[in-house]
Order: structure tokens, then sequence, then C-alpha cells
């Protein structure tokens, strides 16, 4: 969010700018070879249209833009909407700077993928993106593709600006615990917050791995490197402890038709004062301090010197069991579990995940009626061909996935050839969250780990729907306000006893008020709220 609100100002000037800037100004892959002569799914004699695509959906954005005749799967959704379709895909953390350097130059996309609601929010206000509301009713078979509350998401001043990119995968992080070390020292796995700390400090300071020295912990967790406890790629453990109490730092909900915030409900100051207790009993690696990115927390999970982690429903996979084998010298006999009630009796992994990427449509280009109706004609095609849905999703027939025996196989594609098809992730967006295909499941107890993480998905009733306030310009301020003084609540540097402080500052210094009232009407704008 930080980000978005600086892109802003960014936009704004280069909107304004008169100079005219090159739109291929690095940043960016793509191929603009001659149109394809087919008519596909047009008028028998209709010639093809040009649709540009700024897609920064890919998933693998380094990938390159592959001729024409090199790609087929370009060439299914030429034929399927006789469109002659040129995408441009942007570096990573090149997204933004190229779309707005192509706007500035008069070269704006017709179709633009956004990672993030909130920066389609910016450009919509800008005049930039156009409303979908009326064209989606004509394409059923898409808007039956995604659940309805993923078009919900989409909308801002009630009005659809989005079409959803990729399904969001729900409950891939929860709970893990060493069923030997459980064995070992005769115990059960916690069901409680309670059970689940005696646990932590079994695992600590009753040498579970039976080799006589004071090397275990009970937990290991991270702080991001900007001082939050969790964004969309990096769960490190804090904010899953927090979910025992019902809450996590700046988020809201709504309960009984009533707004409640999380940063100064008093089921906070219980979380952070049980962080505090762990810390104090010293059942975390002291690491933790250190620990800022998930590949740092890999580590200690290969190394096998904590009980009890936070990681996702793949984590037994056989790569990193080999890994672990490699690392920490052995294969523990890690189990997922469910997560512990907490005081109030809530069994809480997080926050479903509220679409939130998504396509979205210029102005300029829904101005055409033709031109619009061809993208939607290819994204119908692309996201609900059932037939073409392997190839999109997974790769080139022969190489990527087959047949047998009637069902859909994944093969093992050497590097040097998967490599040369790297490009093939431009076009997997349609792969459905819950397809064990896509995610190519080698251990058989990984869809039952993930099917157990699904149980504990909280119903996301407010967040998704809120986006940062451009004229709030305490916003991130208060949010860093918020982490710094939870962290320093939980290590013992601001003592429990000063909470009302805290909220007092947030209510006098930073505007809390404020901040309530403007997600209270976006809610009431939205209908969330009555």
């Amino acid at each position: 969010m930080i980000a978005n609100k600086k892109w802003l100002t960014g936009l704004a000037a280069i909107l304004s700018a008169s100079a005219v800037l090159s739109a291929c100004s690095g940043g960016g892959t793509s191929d603009k070879g001659a149109a394809p002569s087919g008519t596909g799914g047009g008028e028998a004699n209709a010639k093809p249209i040009k649709i540009t695509m700024f897609q920064a959906g890919s998933f693998t954005q380094t990938a390159p833009v592959v001729p024409r005749e090199e790609d087929p799967l370009r060439q299914m959704l030429e034929k399927a909407a006789n469109i002659d379709l040129q995408m441009t895909v942007p570096q990573p953390g090149q997204e933004n700077n190229l779309l707005n350097t192509q706007i500035a130059s008069g070269d704006l996309p017709d179709l633009i993928f956004f990672k993030e609601k909130t920066a389609a929010v910016q450009y919509y206000d800008q005049g930039i993106l156009a409303d979908l509301d009326e064209v989606i009713k004509k394409y059923p078979g898409l808007y039956g593709y995604f659940k309805p509350n993923a078009w919900n998401a989409l909308k801002y001043k009630g009005k659809q600006i989005g079409v959803p990119g990729y399904e969001l995968v729900q409950g891939i992080n929860g709970w893990w615990i060493r069923n030997d070390w459980l064995k070992k020292l005769n115990l059960k796995v916690p069901t409680t917050s309670d059970e689940l700390l005696e646990v932590m400090k079994a695992f600590t300071f009753k040498d579970p791995d039976g080799n006589g020295k004071d090397d275990t912990y009970g937990f290991v967790t991270g702080v991001l490197k900007d001082g939050s406890f969790v964004n969309q790629s990096a769960v490190l453990g804090i904010e899953t402890i927090m979910w025992m109490f019902g809450v996590n730092p700046n988020a809201v909900d709504v309960k009984d038709n009533k707004l409640v915030v999380y940063n100064t409900d008093p089921r906070m100051k219980d979380a952070v004062t049980f962080l505090n207790k762990m810390v104090t009993e010293k059942v975390i690696d002291p690491d933790w301090v250190s620990i800022a990115d998930n590949n740092a927390l890999l580590q200690k999970f290969y190394k096998g010197k904590t009980g009890i982690m936070v990681r996702d429903w793949r984590s037994m996979e056989p790569g990193t069991q080999d890994k672990m084998k490699e690392v920490g010298g052995e294969v523990p006999e890690w189990i997922a579990m469910a997560p512990p009630k907490g005081p109030s009796g809530e069994q809480v992994l997080g926050l479903e995940n509220l679409q939130n990427n998504m396509w979205a449509i210029s102005k300029k280009a829904a101005a055409d009626p033709e031109k619009l109706k061809r993208i939607f004609d290819m994204l119908q095609y692309w996201y609900t061909d059932k037939e073409a849905y392997p190839t999109f999703s997974y790769g080139i027939k022969g190489i990527h996935w087959d047949m047998k025996d009637g069902k859909v196989v994944r093969l093992v594609t050497p590097k040097e050839v998967g490599d040369k098809y790297l490009w093939t992730a431009h076009y997997k967006l349609p792969r459905k969250a819950d397809d064990a295909n896509y995610f190519n499941f080698q251990n058989p107890k990984t869809a039952e780990f993930q099917q157990l993480y699904l149980k504990y998905v909280k119903t996301n009733t407010a967040n998704g729907y809120v986006v940062p306030d451009t004229n709030d310009s305490l916003y991130m301020d208060r949010e860093k306000y918020v982490n710094e003084t939870l962290l320093k609540f939980i290590t013992g540097k601001e003592p429990i006893a000063n909470w009302d402080n805290y909220v007092k500052t947030l209510e006098t210094k930073f505007n809390l008020k404020g901040y309530v009232d403007g997600v209270t009407k976006q809610l009431k704008d939205q209908g969330i709220l009555k």
C-alpha cells in the first residue's frame, strides 16, 4: 500500500507531462510481428483487430515474449477471437513505470493486468479505465468461471472496474508440528493456546532430539523488512499466533453491522501479551529478530531444530524433504495440525484472500464496441474452454503434460527443455486454485494438508473491499506506528501496561477517527455496512 500511494504522485506527474516518451523504453518484452490472416471467431470475412495487452500477471515475468510462429498459445487466442494480439510483459518491479510511460506517450494498452485493486483504482480515478458492468452481462460463461465474491471484490464506487485475473489460493499457510518430538516427550498435539505454549516449552527445554544439547526451540518466526508482520508473499508466523485471538494488524472486520478495528481491539492486547510471554519464556528461536523473509525461515525448517512452525501445505513435498536431509541430516516427521483454539474458542488460520488481481479495459478500447467484444471473446475462450484448459494451465502437450487412461498427467520436463518454454507462464492465469495437476503434488498427503487448512479460513467481510484513502496523509505513518508499537509490546521494549497510551496516540496524533470514518464510508458505499 505504501508503494501504491507513491505511484499515484508519479502517475499524476506523468499524465501532465507534455513530452512524448517512448512506450517501449526498457522494462518489458513484446513481439509486434505481422497480424494473423485467419478469421477465427469473428464474422466470416472480418479482419483481425489489434489488441494490445499489458500482461503484468504472467507467472514468469522474466520470460521472453516469443514470436507468433513459435507461440501456439497466442495463435489459439488469436484464432478464437479473430484478433492480432500484441502482448507486453513488464519486468518485475517495472510494471508501474512502463505503464505510466505508455500512457504518457499516448500508447495506452487496451487490456491491462493489475496485481492489486488499489493500483487499478488510482488509474480509474484518473479517468483511464472503463466500467465493465454492461459488457460482462453478455459473457455468462466468463462470469461463472469465478465466484460472485471475486467479482464483487473488484467493484469500486458501485462499478465493476475489473475482470478477475486468476483465482487466489486459499489456506496456503498453517501450523506444522514435529510429531516425532511429540512421541519422544509423550505429548499430544496442542488444541488450545495454553496447550500450545506448554508444548513449545517442552520442545525448548526437554531435549526432544535427544542429543544432550540445549539447541532446540518451540517456535520460530520473523518480521518483514518494512517492519510489518505479513504481506501477500510472506507469512512468517506472528500473524498466525494473533489469529488465535481473532485479530491481525492493520485490518478491520464487520460484526453485527459494526466496524471492528483490530489495531485497538482488546483482543489485540491479549494477542501481544501472549506473544510477549512466548518471548519471555524463551521458546522462540532468538534468531527470529533477524528473519525477514520466507527464505530465511525456510532454512530453519530445513535445519530441524524447531518443533512448531507456520509453513505452506506443500512443505513436505519430495524436494523439500531432500533439502531437509541435506541441511539437517534427517527428514523429521512433520505433520499439519489444526489451529489451536484461542481464549474465545476461535480457530482461525487467516483471512480469506479476496480477489485483488484483475484485468482492466482502457476507456479508449471500450469506446470501440467491436474491439471490446473481441477482448471479451478472447477472455471467455481463454478462461472457459475446457479443451484448451490443459494447454493454457500446464503448457505444451507432450512436453509439460499428456493424456493417460483418459486423464491429464504432468510430465517431468528436463530443465534445459523447460527453460525453452518459460514463456508459457504468460498464459497460465486460468488455472484453478484447487488444481492438483497444476501444483503437481508429489506427496499424496499434500492435498490432505491443503483441505485441513481450508477449514479454518475466515470469511473476509471487509478488508478486501477497502482501499487506502489518497486523502489520508497519515495513512503510512499510522501503519508504521502500529507495527513498531506492537513489536515493542511483543519484545518487551514497551510494557503492556502502556496499551491505553498506544490507543490514545492513535486517536490524537494519527487521527484514528478520520481513518474509521473513511473506511466506514467505503463499506457503506459498497453495501457492506448498512
